[in-house]
Parts: structure tokens; sequence; C-alpha cells
């Protein structure tokens, strides 16, 4: 099976429910750690892995942090998605590591997304 199939076959059957709920804006979200949870099934049976790389960009406007999620498959192909968050520094009620932190988390979130094409439809 190619990484083109073994992408596909996540993308057509990934299944992760929005279990997760924001009290402050009252919707329910799913979040990296569910996205990741979701697809260790698949590492197994179609023999890939997925890891996810950040880099700290820093501009005069507003420091960014770009996150890429990769699937690496047994044969030694990789496909990758991005995803670019600024970092809220002016963020009420949070210390700077919890500002970086939620922002890594969300881009994070994204990257994976982006890799297999999760969008806000319930699975």
């Amino acid at each position: 099976m190619t990484i083109y199939q073994k992408l596909s076959t996540i993308q057509q059957q990934f299944k992760s429910k929005k279990s997760r709920f924001n009290s402050f804006g009252k919707y329910y979200f799913r979040s990296a750690e569910d996205i990741l949870e979701a697809i260790k099934p698949f590492e197994k049976e179609l023999g890939f892995t997925v890891t996810i790389n950040e880099k700290f960009i820093d501009n005069a406007i507003l420091p960014m942090l770009e996150t890429t999620a990769t699937l690496h498959d047994d044969k030694g192909m990789t496909m990758s998605a991005t995803a670019i968050v600024g970092v809220d520094l002016d963020q009420k009620g949070m210390q700077m590591p919890q500002r970086f932190g939620a922002a890594s988390s969300y881009g994070k979130k994204y990257a994976l997304g982006n890799l297999f094409l999760i969008d806000d439809t319930q699975d």
C-alpha cells in the first residue's frame, strides 16, 4: 500500500468525537490528543508513525509557531501538513508559558486536521 493509499484510508475512516467542552464559549471540540488517540489503531494496521515538530517564528508584530504534522510510512515515504498560529501575548489570566502552550496545542490540532482532512462535521 502506498503512502497515498494509507493517508486516504485514514482520511476516510477517521473517527474522533468532539468530547471536550469549552464552558466559556459553550461548544464541544476535539483536541490534538484526541486526534492522536484516534489514529493510533491505524498506525500498526497500516504501517506508519506520526511526528509533530514546532518551529518558533519571531517577527516584529506577533510571535508565531509553525507546527508540522508528518506521516512516515514503513517504506521511508513522508507526507506533511503545516499550521501557523500566533501567540497572543496579551491573553488575560495566563502566564507566558500558558500562552505559548495554548498556541502550541492549537497549532498541533490544526496541523493534524490539515494532514488528515478533519473538518467540523460530526464523525
